[in-house]
Parts: structure tokens; sequence; C-alpha cells
């Protein structure tokens, strides 16, 4: 069992997919099916991952690794994924701890020459507040059909401390 599958190989039901309100459009290439996995998950649905199964995908062919558009749509999505998904008592404290991370990376991308993507990550955030109401709507229905409200596969530890600092 898993949170989530791989929008490159995922086979889903017809009936669950349109139940779960299929994949975002608004998303465009970036996390729409993590989006989609979190809905499924937490309406009851079972994902899982099938490790028998050999998967040939041409990563990254929508938009380059160091792409702006490619960190702008990261950063934007994954915001309006939380929204349209967390409960009421997560949203605000995990929009706070990704308010300070997402502005660290935004310094670390300055630090590196990136300037056009630490730009794209601010650019996500003014442009996650100026649209986040458009899906106050998705995230009604979203918690009104949640049937699972605790994550039990969720990683307790840091995974940007793991990956900085070990």
């Amino acid at each position: 069992d898993v949170l989530w599958t791989s929008g490159a190989c995922m086979v889903i039901r017809r009936e669950a997919y349109f139940d779960c309100g299929g994949l975002d459009a608004s998303f465009f290439a970036h996390m729409e099916e993590i989006d989609l996995c979190w809905r499924l998950w937490a309406r009851g649905y079972r994902l899982v991952c099938l490790p028998i199964s050999t998967v040939y995908h041409v990563g990254g062919a929508t938009l380059n690794e160091e792409s702006p558009r490619k960190t702008f749509l990261n950063f934007r999505n994954n915001l309006l994924m939380l929204y349209k998904n967390l409960p009421d008592n997560l949203l605000k404290k995990v929009l706070r701890v990704r308010w300070f991370l997402d502005y660290l990376a935004a310094i670390h991308l300055v630090l590196q020459g990136k300037m056009a993507n630490a730009k794209a990550v601010i650019k996500a955030y003014n442009e996650f507040k100026q649209i986040k109401s458009f899906y106050d709507d998705a995230r009604c229905e979203n918690l009104k059909k949640t049937k699972r409200d605790t994550i039990a596969t969720i990683y307790d530890k840091s995974i940007l401390a793991g990956f900085y600092f070990k």
C-alpha cells in the first residue's frame, strides 16, 4: 500500500477516477496525480504499488529540471494541493512551516545563482494567494467526502534535514 502513485504509470478504475473528480487540469504537468491520489486515499480507496512491474518513462520531457516554469508549477501546485486536501486543524500550521521552508529554498536558489528560479518561488506564492479562493468549493467537497483524516504512512522526520545535513 502507498499514499500516491506516479502519473507515469497509474492504472485506475474509471468509477474511482470520476468519483474523486479526476485530474485537476489547472495543475498542468506537475502534481496532478498526487492530488488525485490524496483524494482517492482520503475517500477510502486503496492505492498499491506492484514492485514486479517495469516502467519506462522519459522524465522531465514537459519541462526540464532547471526551468523556472517547472519551479513555479511545483511550488504553486503543491500549495494548492495542500489547500485542497489538508484538514482544517492542520492547514494553517503546515502552510506556515511551508512558507518558511520555501523562502529558505528561494534563498538557496539565489545563492546558487538561479535568480529566475528563486523569483519563480515568490511568483508561485503570489499566484497561490490570488487564486486559492477559486479552490474553496473543491476544498469543501474534498473535506466533506473524506473518510480518513490521518495519514498512516506519513514520514515523521525531516526529509530536508536528511538531504542537506546527513
